[in-house]
């Protein structure tokens, strides 16, 4: 294991204030959060990987809207059909349970994220005419982020992982792009 499992600090928080300036949308049959820059330009992207707690909150739609703010095309996609963690669950909430037995789609394992990230990168490569990706994972989504690090594939080009869990050994051996990681003791 090159990471520690996802725990109780993984959904715990606060809110943040700010309003959103992204917008909803659909990829394939995801909904999708999209954050534009200034210019509107879509060459330079970042696929934002959300922890547990989803794409809906609004701490994480105020981190696209300040990628946006910097130059950057931002899609973040909803991994759990709707069934994200909401923020600070009372104690004794099962993660485990939650991660293996899922949502509406299935579990919230490799066989069904995978999909969504493929189908975003597809969308950001072809519809959006991305010429390079960074993807930026938090906890929960770091590990997307080491798995999808393929730029010889078309896929991510550069990853940023802060607070990675459940990422294996493998995964990180099989990346092939360069990866930052922000790594959290406890």
């Amino acid at each position: 294991m090159t990471s520690h499992p996802p725990g109780a600090c993984c959904y715990a928080g606060v809110r943040h204030e700010g309003t959103p300036t992204g917008e909803m949308k659909s990829v394939g049959d995801v909904e999708t959060y999209f954050a534009y820059p200034k210019d509107k330009s879509t060459k330079r992207a970042i696929l934002l990987i959300t922890d547990v707690v989803g794409h809906r909150f609004n701490n994480v739609q105020l981190i696209a809207d300040q990628f946006a703010a910097n130059g950057y095309f931002v899609v973040m996609p909803d991994l759990f059909y709707g069934d994200a963690i909401p923020l600070n669950r009372p104690e004794g909430f099962d993660l485990m349970t939650w991660l293996t037995k899922g949502g509406p789609k299935g579990s919230h394992l490799p066989p069904t994220i995978d999909p969504i990230i493929d189908a975003c990168l597809v969308e950001m490569r072809t519809k959006f005419g991305c010429e390079k990706i960074g993807a930026v994972g938090y906890c929960f989504g770091a590990k997307y982020v080491v798995r999808h690090l393929r730029p010889d594939q078309g896929k991510i080009d550069v990853g940023y992982c802060a607070h990675p869990s459940f990422v294996d050994k493998e995964e990180l051996e099989a990346m092939k792009g360069p990866l930052a990681i922000s790594a959290a003791g406890k």
